[in-house]
């Protein structure tokens, strides 16, 4: 049931991806091209994953219900006072003024230092298991953001080394970096999506046991 969410996602990347190399080739500096990237990714993958989200618990949830221990409305009601729905939704929904407030009225150094903070929380470094943090409560911070900081490790070096006009000839290896990272970012992601289906199990089992 995860493979249409993945499909989903790889079909977004795809299009991401040429976006992307447009950005980096009309972009006259680092600096911009990763404000632009950092921008224009963040938004697309948080505002795509809210909806990926609800068909993900669609699938999960029917699956669920179909179940004989479900069949009991008792058990049923038990189910659905897990407001499972509610929990992915509130953790994966954003504001695009999250966005917005990051980019205009903090430096990329802050955005870095939140996203860096908020991977020391989760005991990880990387975007799904940030993302899973959010769900499961462990830290607070819009999913737009979380991109955003990744996109600022992965491609900028934490936010330090993009200070100056890139010659063209840099700029190939600046794409270069930028193309390495979106592989590695969806990798990410359709690894959370698995995660998320552990987290949803994980509860559906836990919820069994007391039945």
């Amino acid at each position: 049931m995860s493979e249409k969410v993945k499909g989903y996602i790889k079909n977004l990347f795809a299009d991401l991806k040429e976006e992307v190399t447009d950005i980096v080739r009309t972009s006259p500096s680092p600096t911009v091209a990763t404000q632009r990237i950092m921008e224009f990714v963040s938004g697309k993958i948080a505002a795509s994953s809210q909806g990926y989200m609800v068909d993900l618990y669609g699938e999960l949830s029917k699956k669920t219900l179909n179940e004989g221990i479900f069949q009991d409305p008792a058990n049923a009601n038990k189910f659905y006072e897990l407001n499972m729905r509610q929990k992915i939704s509130d953790a994966y929904q954003f504001d695009v003024q999250d966005l917005r407030a990051y980019s205009t009225g903090v430096d990329f150094r802050e955005i870095n230092r939140v996203y860096t903070s908020a991977g020391v929380a989760v005991g990880s470094a990387v975007v799904g298991g940030i993302l899973m943090g959010v769900l499961s409560g462990v830290v607070d911070i819009p999913m737009v953001v979380i991109i955003a900081g990744a996109i600022l490790a992965g491609i900028a070096g934490g936010g330090v080394t993009y200070a100056k006009v890139v010659p063209e000839k840099n700029k190939m290896n600046y794409l270069k970096a930028v193309a390495a990272f979106m592989v590695e970012l969806e990798d990410e992601l359709l690894n959370w999506v698995d995660e998320v289906v552990k987290f949803y199990n994980q509860k559906i089992a836990e919820l069994k046991a007391t039945l």
